[in-house]
């Protein structure tokens, strides 16, 4: 193999020689730092026998179909959550006329250019969007490819590291459009008893003095506040949950969790504190179905009750003054409660593994993601010693 990089006027020409390839491969670069890069992608793809489906020969391209047919089939053909569904649904207008022996890395390195300078999208939604894409490719390239035909390189797979993230000169291009570039957020925020009591003043209609009116008391949403602070529940786990699933003498929850792989649901048991359980008694005792009356019991009307109470928890943290607060804050807090939970003798109750557990992780990086411990918890902690 040889490789060479050369000027050619304002622009830089990369040369690329390998046994794989029938002849010389050269392409124009409008930096050296991008030609340097495809070619260090090129590379490593050759070395292990692997040629880009833009640099196959024109006879070993058996097919050549349109994308957008092969989401519409895997989509049909492999099992798929209804969160990558909906990721390949935006994807569509993304590759509407776009052919597989077009997916080149110079495709897939614009793409995601595009994502955030044209969309000013954030670095999650992009990983999450080349990450479905990648896995139709996979999956078409593993059923189509023919016995003794050279593998198609699925470039997707070979983005570098950080390639999400937006590059100086990229931010620079999103900001002259007087936006901002958009960035991953860590959220740490934690709910002190002094914001608790003004949303639990709210909940229970108390009116604000600056306000003209108060929100409507709610005993079924405040309920639906305090299982969620006190046990860790996505939200669509807590609105869904039955009646028979609250086992209040074992004191547990049973959850039908909702991020199993494909969406499959993915059981757990939730233990109750003594708080919550007096509060589940009374609720519980007349009823049957449902344990909350937000939803109707339909599938389709999930996405439709998400959003609704998302946005009625907005609201409520708004008119309680802690607008920089959202609902899956609720579950981060859960969770430091749990990881600083102390028994009768002042020993931290549950291991990070059993946390885990009470959470719906199977990742244990999850919990380093979740527990915002403030500094007085674990100054606290050396002070019972």
């Amino acid at each position: 193999m040889a490789t060479s990089i050369q000027p050619r006027g304002r622009k830089f020409q990369l040369r690329v020689t390998h046994r794989l390839l029938q002849k010389p491969f050269f392409s124009t670069f409008d930096a050296e730092g991008e030609a340097e890069t495809y070619r260090d992608q090129l590379v490593a793809l050759l070395n292990r026998g692997i040629v880009p489906a833009e640099l196959l020969a024109p006879a070993a391209k058996v097919d050549d179909p349109l994308v957008i047919q092969m989401i519409r089939d895997y989509t049909k053909g492999a099992s798929l959550s209804d969160s990558e569904d909906g990721i390949l649904n935006t994807l569509m207008d993304d590759v509407a006329t776009l052919k597989r022996g077009r997916m080149t890395m110079q495709w897939a390195d614009q793409w995601v250019r595009d994502m955030k300078v044209k969309a000013n999208l954030a670095p999650g939604t992009i990983r999450k969007r080349v990450g479905a894409l990648a896995r139709v490719l996979d999956w078409y390239t593993h059923r189509n490819t023919p016995d003794g035909t050279v593998p198609v390189a699925n470039v997707l797979r070979l983005l570098p590291r950080g390639y999400s993230v937006y590059s100086k000169a990229e931010a620079d291009l999103v900001e002259a459009t007087d936006k901002k570039a958009k960035r991953d957020i860590s959220r740490e925020r934690r709910l002190p008893a002094s914001d608790e009591a003004l949303i639990m003043r709210a909940l229970r209609g108390e009116k604000r003095a600056d306000r003209e009116r108060a929100l409507k008391a709610d005993p079924a949403f405040e309920l639906l506040f305090l299982l969620i602070i006190d046990t860790g529940l996505r939200l669509r786990e807590a609105y869904t949950l039955r009646v028979d699933q609250v086992h209040l003498e074992r004191r547990l929850l049973d959850v039908d969790g909702g991020k199993g792989h494909r969406g499959a649901i993915k059981k757990r048991f939730v233990p109750l504190k003594p708080g919550l359980v007096e509060l589940l008694r009374p609720w519980c005792a007349d009823r049957s179905g449902l344990l909350f009356p937000f939803w109707s019991g339909e599938k389709d009307e999930l996405a439709r009750t998400t959003g609704r109470l998302s946005t009625r928890f907005s609201k409520l943290f708004e008119y309680a003054g802690v607008e920089d607060l959202t609902e899956h804050d609720l579950r981060h807090e859960a969770t430091c409660r749990w990881v600083t939970l102390r028994d009768a003798q002042g020993r931290w109750t549950f291991s990070d593994i059993e946390v885990c557990r009470i959470m719906g992780w199977t990742d244990t990086k999850l919990m380093l993601r979740y527990a915002s411990l403030r500094g007085e918890d674990l100054a606290d902690r050396l002070a019972r010693k």
